[in-house]
C-alpha cells in the first residue's frame, strides 16, 4: 500500500538511509519484507523517496535493520554526554522531518542504554492508511489534537484528543486519519531492540 504518491526532499533521505543500512545487512528487498511486514513493493517505492512513512511502518522498519527509529530519520549521533536529556518547544535544533502529508519531531536523545524513543508526530487527513505491522515490544500512544483511527487486529478503535491506548506492537495495527483536521499524537515505543545491554531481540 503506497502512503503518499507525492516524493519529497524528506521522504528520499530516509529512504536513502533505509537502503544504506539494508545494503549493511546484506539483505535484499524481500528479506526485509518478510522481518517488517511490509510487502517488497511497499519498500521499494520507500527507499527511493516515493512515498512517506508512517510511524507504524518507521518502527516496523527500525526493529527488522537493528537500529533506532530516529536513525532512519537522519537523527543519530545525538548521543547525550549525561543521563538526561531536555527537549524544548521552541528549540531551534529539534529534529522535525516532514514527509508528505506526516510530520515527525523527535523528542528523545541517545542516552547511554536507551530504552525508549518518543516521537510527535502529526497526520494530515490527505494521508492514507498506513500498512499493517507487527514487531516485538510495545507502544503508548496519546491523542494531543484531531482523531485517529486504530487498527488492531479484528478491532477499529477511533481516539480523541485526550484518548490513549497502549498495546503490544506483536498484535497487527495501522493508523488512519478519518477526519477532517490533523490528528496530532504523542507516541512512545519501547523495543527489546533498544535494549543494549541485553542485545538485539531477534
Amino acid at each position: 500500500m503506497v502512503e503518499s504518491a507525492r516524493p519529497d526532499g524528506p521522504s528520499r533521505l530516509v529512504g536513502a538511509e533505509i537502503k544504506r543500512i539494508r545494503a549493511e545487512r546484506g539483505l535484499t528487498l524481500r528479506e526485509l519484507a518478510e522481518r517488517c511486514g511490509l510487502s517488497p513493493g511497499f519498500l521499494s517505492l520507500a527507499e527511493r523517496g516515493v512515498n512517506s512513512i508512517s510511524l507504524t511502518s518507521l518502527f516496523a522498519l527500525a526493529n527488522a535493520l537493528d537500529v533506532d527509529a530516529a536513525e532512519l530519520l537522519g537523527t543519530a549521533g545525538r548521543r547525550s554526554r549525561r543521563e538526561y536529556s531536555i527537549a524544548r518547544h521552541d528549540d531551534p535544533d529539534a529534529t522535525r522531518v516532514v514527509m508528505g502529508e506526516r510530520e515527525h519531531r523527535v523528542l528523545t536523545a541517545d542516552l547511554p542504554d536507551q530504552r525508549i524513543e518518543a516521537l510527535v508526530t502529526a497526520v494530515h487527513p490527505t494521508a492514507g492508511p498506513s500498512p499493517v505491522t507487527q514487531h516485538d515490544g510495545e507502544e503508548f500512544c496519546y491523542v494531543l489534537r484531531g482523531e485517529l483511527t486504530f487498527l488492531l487486529a479484528d478491532e477499529t478503535a477511533v481516539l480523541a484528543a485526550g484518548d490513549s491506548i497502549h498495546f503490544k506492537s506483536r498484535v497487527p495495527h495501522a493508523i488512519h486519519n478519518r477526519g477532517t483536521d490533523v490528528a496530532e499524537v504523542l507516541w512512545t515505543v519501547d523495543r527489546p531492540m533498544l535494549r543494549r545491554s541485553d542485545g538485539p531481540a531477534r
